[in-house]
């Protein structure tokens, strides 16, 4: 019977060019986020976060590789210093800022922890649509 069955490859989005699938799900986060990166500290804007990562939208064009320090609130939660890497860059054509997504590296539970719950709250907005 096992010879029955035809193994075939279903293309997935992580096959296609440019596709890419994030672990962890992420929710907008709008807080001031400190960069440190190449010994020089900025501000920026957050974007999204989730356990594996964020994305900050700055003026600094930071590399893909880079190595930062990442220092926040969690809503509701802790401030934190996070180190992280530079996964991806995107500049929009006549836009000055540059979106960064950043993956987290070394976060502990407590940390990981409080960020799952701002993710999967549900916003006020949403709870009184429901």
């Amino acid at each position: 019977m096992a010879g029955d069955f035809q193994k075939i490859n279903i293309p997935t989005i992580e096959d296609k060019p440019g596709g890419f699938r994030r672990q962890y799900p992420r929710r907008t986060m709008k807080r001031k986020v400190g960069v440190l990166c190449d010994g020089s500290y900025f501000i920026v804007d957050s974007g999204e976060i989730g356990e594996g990562g964020m994305s900050i939208i700055s003026e600094y064009l930071l590399n893909e590789g880079d190595e930062v320090v990442v220092s926040f609130q969690i809503p509701a939660g802790d401030f934190v210093f996070l180190r992280g890497v530079v996964r991806s860059t995107q500049k929009k054509q006549g836009d000055s800022t540059v979106t960064h997504g950043l993956s987290f590296s070394n976060v502990n539970f407590a940390t990981k922890r409080q960020i799952r719950a701002f993710v999967s709250a549900r916003t006020h907005s949403s709870s009184q649509a429901a």
